[in-house]
């Protein structure tokens, strides 16, 4: 839950979504051995592809943030969805940390009204207990930038909403995170889904605390997770994103 974690830090506590994931271990690099404890694969993409019935091209933002994060998304459901790609990317790589990634989510893309220094905090938090579990599982330093090769990426995948007005867009999301321990360790892919919610304000798209609440409480059966290429993402209904350029 990588890329959900500052969201979980604001919701989860208060009966918000709690992040559903599954683990597989992927096929980037040739396995070797390790000591670092190994996931049990519990989701595996088919070996056939199936390609996705729906497909989205996310817009970008036409502009930068002072910390480089896009903003100014279309005031357009895919422009909400657009701003949901680019909160849900995460880079984690040498001394770039996890908290820095998620606070820089929390100040541009968190509606000002959930922003408060309880708040950063939980975020901050939040982020700093999943680097450190996941540092430990891929058999890390537990402090101290990242070896050489060593990353925790974040993307998302799929989208499927719940409910959709002008000025609200909520979704189901679909992440995958992408964790490697170093330049000859096999990379871990971890799939995981969650609720995401946009609210149109001040001229662009924002994540809300209170409309992710709102929206898990009306969305109704969670859809299955699998990957785009698996005929089950079809069948759960999910949207394939791809970006615009």
């Amino acid at each position: 839950m990588l890329g959900l974690t500052g969201y979980a830090a604001l919701v989860g506590d208060d009966g918000g979504p709690a992040p559903q994931r599954h683990d597989t271990v992927s096929s980037q690099a040739p396995p070797t051995a390790t000591t670092a404890p190994q996931p049990a694969p519990t989701y595996s993409a088919p070996p056939t592809w199936t390609e996705p019935q729906q497909w989205l091209a996310a817009p970008r933002g036409v502009r930068k943030a002072a910390n480089g994060r896009e903003i100014g998304f279309p005031d357009t459901t895919e422009g909400a969805i657009g701003m949901m790609v680019a909160a849900s990317a995460i880079d984690v790589e040498g001394s770039t940390t996890l908290a820095d990634q998620q606070l820089e989510v929390y100040s541009v893309y968190l509606v000002p009204a959930d922003q408060s220094p309880t708040a950063e905090a939980k975020v901050r938090q939040g982020a700093e207990r999943t680097d450190a579990a996941t540092r430990e599982a891929l058999g890390l330093p537990g402090t101290g930038p990242l070896p050489s090769g060593a990353s925790m990426r974040s993307t998302m995948i799929g989208v499927k909403p719940i409910r959709v007005t002008p000025t609200q867009v909520a979704a189901y999301v679909l992440m995958t995170v992408i964790d490697k321990g170093g330049e000859m360790v096999p990379a871990k892919t971890v799939y995981s889904m969650g609720i995401l919610a946009a609210v149109w304000q001040d001229g662009d798209w924002k994540l809300s605390g209170q409309a992710i609440k709102d929206s898990a409480a009306q969305a109704g059966q969670k859809p299955a997770i699998a990957a785009p290429g698996d005929a089950a993402f079809n069948t759960a209904g999910w949207t394939a994103i791809r970006q615009a350029s």
